[in-house]
């Protein structure tokens, strides 16, 4: 079970002051240290619903918490906030109306309250209103490029006509990691951030350079944090670096060279103002042995590099969303089927 536990979580992961840059260009940043724990409060859903293998949770207008689950049939469970009320399960797998060929768990994307799913078999993103009873479709596009080989991943929307995706393959020998698609247009628009030189064949470096994406409310820029470097890049909507930043901690005492090992941090919410993130800040391993006590940490900096909390949850928590408006962190625990805990936000 705890080997269960371990593939469910790594799975779903993933005073500051700005310094000189050093020798790689990068601004180093320092991190703060950690505040009070974070203290939950529990609604249990016991004998109303469960969370069997939980993964995206998606903030959907300050009104539903949506999380997606890996059941065939409904595998949108929605909640009503700030009173956290189960209200019902949604989606079949099927070739019907509202059915999924490839159940579309991970990369769920929202928009003045509507919510985007991309169904990988047909390459098609599916826009859906929400409301106290159901998911009703409202529009449909295709979403994909020229002789793409490999299912898009990282989707994360900017605006209705720009989505910024992980590039997994060489388009025309280039070296990036991003493309930015446009919907029912098969040509990229542009690719942007390059890779660093390695060894690796691209979809290696996929993996090793693997990231958190998150994007301002007014959609003019675009953070991605790496789960296996203790780094982050801050981009404008047309590509263009605008900054990046390599974190210092002195709590952690990691070999940067040890890849693929070494847990960072990775985007759960961004606003104009903040990015929300959730941090594990150790090893794979140490993680694995202690799946079912190791508690990670919530992070919250702003877009110009500056980490302004950082602090552990009171209980294991493998995924989390934020309600500025509402003023809360909501998380769940892949440890308790039953529960969806809430934290005031530091």
């Amino acid at each position: 079970m705890k080997y269960i536990f371990s593939i469910i979580v790594l799975t779903t992961l993933f005073g500051v002051t700005a310094c000189s840059l050093n020798n790689d260009d990068y601004f180093e940043v320092h991190a703060i240290e950690y505040g009070s724990d974070l203290k939950s409060t529990v609604h249990s859903f016991i004998n109303i619903t469960t969370l069997i293998r939980p993964s995206e949770f998606v903030n959907v207008s300050d009104n539903y918490l949506l999380v997606s689950d890996s059941g065939t049939n409904g595998f949108i469970k929605v909640f009503k906030i700030p009173e956290l009320k189960f209200l019902y399960s949604w989606g079949s797998q099927g070739s019907g109306p509202n059915e999924f060929q490839h159940t579309p768990i991970h990369d769920i994307n929202t928009f003045n309250g509507n919510v985007i799913l991309y169904e990988i078999g047909s390459r098609i993103l599916r826009e859906y209103s929400v409301n106290d009873t159901t998911l009703s479709l409202v529009n449909e596009t295709f979403l994909k490029y020229e002789d793409q080989h490999h299912p898009l991943s990282g989707i994360t929307r900017v605006n209705d006509d720009l989505y910024i995706v992980e590039n997994r393959i060489s388009l025309d020998g280039k070296n990036h990691e991003f493309l930015a698609l446009q919907p029912n247009n098969s040509s990229p628009l542009f690719s942007f951030a390059n890779y660093p030189e390695t060894e690796l064949e691209l979809n290696e470096k996929y993996w090793e350079y693997i990231k958190s994406i998150g994007i301002s409310d007014d959609a003019s820029r675009i953070a991605a944090f790496y789960y296996y470097h203790n780094k982050f890049k801050i981009f404008d909507n047309t590509g263009k670096l605008l900054n990046k930043f390599k974190v210092k901690d002195g709590s952690i005492n990691n070999n940067e060279g040890e890849l693929l090992n070494f847990l960072y941090r990775s985007i759960k919410s961004s606003s104009d103002s903040y990015l929300y993130l959730l941090a594990m800040n150790d090893y794979r391993d140490t993680i694995e042995e202690n799946i079912e006590t190791f508690r990670a940490s919530f992070e919250k900096w702003n877009w110009d590099g500056e980490q302004l909390n950082r602090s552990r949850f009171d209980v294991p928590i493998h995924n989390f969303v934020v309600s500025e408006k509402l003023g809360k962190i909501y998380g769940y625990s892949v440890l308790d089927i039953y529960s969806i805990y809430e934290f005031d936000i530091p």
